[in-house]
């Protein structure tokens, strides 16, 4: 050692305590497998202590499982004086542990085989954990293949370049560079690339898979443009997911309806990859169609059922400006036939015929409107309007079976957005069923009153207009509630039973509710929800 200053010259007690020490479980055993030496590590790892250890057989302690035959691996370490693999021992407390072995094979002078240094490192969570990974990607992959949805993994890593270069020129909101610029969409659909589809995806786009694979523009036609920048716009707000209706278009052109889904893992975001789905809806679509024609159809029969039970008022309405027309005629004509005609009052005769044939006008376009068979029109509607043109159709109604109307619709009502002959129709057929249902439950000589209430009620998104509808008939059976919404379910004795039913059905259509209030003896009361008008639309 004189010869070598540098070398620090150790003793073997002092090596023994420095590797007992080492937290890393080290330990030494013959060549039969006896282990001669045990430091603390391995107490910390195996939960053995030192004096259960010395002298044990390590294979049968540990009850090691290697991954080939022992003696394969005594073969390999005598060959090439080290070895290292993953075996499997059972700790202590009776846990199974995985453990990355390494040997080293120390010789004696002679050069004969004397003793192996272990050093083992615990690995157990970390191929638990490659294994939940293994597993999950299985997973993955079999619910990526097998299921009835369109998927898609994309690639939009180059998007980030893009954003990049609109900060630098000092771009600070993506809408409203998109608003400026829309052929920015078909950019980043450009640079956005699809990198592996499922089996459904080949069926639903006609396409082989290579024909899929590439930039996903292809596939999006103008009219769905808005759709993709509003997804990445989700994925830019961190938001967990986005949703939408969309048009798509296959590999050879062919343009559909589907459901747009995308996910956005924020583990795969910094990598630019997203999962997208996309399921065909042109058969729900078809069949919503023609739901609603069929709705619209039921909805215009029952209007012409209406207006057939309003006949007689009907005929009233119209009769009485005609015949004033009449009268006021034959007045005009007997001042012109005097000696001396009166130009001035023939003047006024004529303007009053004129006023009463714009009632009867008014009168017919109300009856015309309701008639005629047509699509849905959405507009801005003012509610008090709409209440007294329905009463305008059921006044003579209400004249002829002696019921007293109290209108209480304030003029400052919010406007609702919806079909102006839809609504006046649920108003007219709960009109109609409240004047029937006093006539028919009432006495002579009781009180009949009808009346219509308007207000807002609830607060925040719940805010609503109410319009209430209320009698003073005989009320509705407790039993009978539940069914009044049924179609063909009627307590009349010639009722079709779907007045109520279509009612429901238009105010669902437009985004509200219709629910009845009644005891015995004490009316009944329908009350119509509908959601405020939508605020404009502002552009960000």
């Amino acid at each position: 050692m004189r010869d070598h200053p540098d070398v620090l010259n150790v003793s073997t007690e002092s090596l023994l305590g420095l590797l007992d020490t080492a937290r890393e479980p080290i330990l030494v055993r013959d060549l039969e497998g006896r282990i001669l030496f045990w430091n603390q590590g391995c107490e910390a790892l195996y939960g053995h202590s030192r004096e259960a250890a010395r002298h044990a057989h390590a294979p049968r302690l540990l009850e090691t499982v290697f991954p080939a035959p022992l003696e394969e691996i005594n073969a390999r370490l005598l060959a090439q004086g080290a070895w290292r693999g993953e075996v499997t021992r059972r700790l202590a407390d009776g846990r199974q542990g995985v453990i990355d072995l390494r040997w080293s094979l120390r010789r004696d002078a002679s050069g004969a085989p004397a003793e192996i240094l272990e050093t083992g490192r615990d690995v157990t969570e970390a191929r638990k954990a490659e294994e939940a990974l293994r597993r999950s990607e299985y997973r993955f992959r079999n619910v990526f293949h097998a299921m009835s949805v369109s998927f898609w993994e994309l690639d939009f890593s180059a998007l980030a370049g893009m954003f990049g270069a609109l900060r630098a020129r000092g771009v600070t909101s993506l809408r409203a560079h998109i608003a400026e610029n829309p052929r920015f969409v078909r950019q980043m659909m450009e640079a956005s690339q699809v990198v592996d589809v499922n089996e459904k995806s080949l069926q639903l786009f006609e396409a082989t898979r290579e024909q899929l694979l590439g930039p996903v523009d292809r596939f999006w036609p103008p009219s769905s443009e808005h759709v993709f920048a509003a997804s990445v716009i989700a994925a830019l707000e961190k938001k967990p997911h986005y949703e939408s209706e969309a048009r798509f278009r296959t590999y050879d052109g062919r343009e559909f309806d589907g459901l747009f889904t995308c996910c956005y893992p924020r583990e795969y975001l910094p990598q630019g990859a997203t999962l997208v789905g996309v399921i065909d809806i042109t058969d729900r679509l078809r069949a919503q169609e023609d739901l609603q024609r069929v709705q619209a159809e039921l909805a215009h029969a029952a209007r012409i059922s209406t207006l057939g039970e309003l006949t007689a008022s009907i005929a009233h309405e119209v009769n009485q400006p005609l015949s004033a027309i009449v009268t006021n005629g034959e007045a005009g004509l007997r001042w012109l036939k005097r000696e001396t005609p009166d130009l001035e009052e023939v003047r006024r005769a004529f303007d009053r015929m004129i006023g009463e044939a714009n009632r009867a006008s008014g009168v017919i376009g109300r009856i015309r409107t309701m008639a005629v068979k047509g699509e849905p029109e959405t507009t801005r509607l003012a509610l008090g309007a709409l209440v007294e043109d329905a009463v305008l159709l059921v006044r003579r109604e209400l004249m002829a079976h002696g019921v007293a109307l109290r209108v209480q619709v304030p003029a400052d009502l919010p406007e609702v957005d919806g079909d102006r002959v839809q609504l006046q129709q649920v108003l007219v057929n709960l009109m109609v069923n409240a004047v029937q249902a006093m006539a028919e439950g009432l006495e002579d000589e009781a009180e009949r009153v009808l009346t219509v209430r308007g207000a807002v009620e609830g607060q925040g998104e719940d805010e609503a207009v109410v319009l209430s509808v209320a009698d003073s008939g005989p009320g509705v059976a407790p039993e009978r509630l539940p069914q009044l919404f049924n179609a063909f379910y009627t307590t009349k004795s010639g009722g079709m039973g779907m007045g109520l039913s279509i009612c429901k059905t238009i105010a669902e259509a437009h985004g509200g509710t219709i629910v009845v209030t009644s005891a015995p003896g004490e009316g009944a009361r329908f009350d119509l929800r509908l959601p405020l008008a939508a605020a404009p639309q502002e552009v960000d």
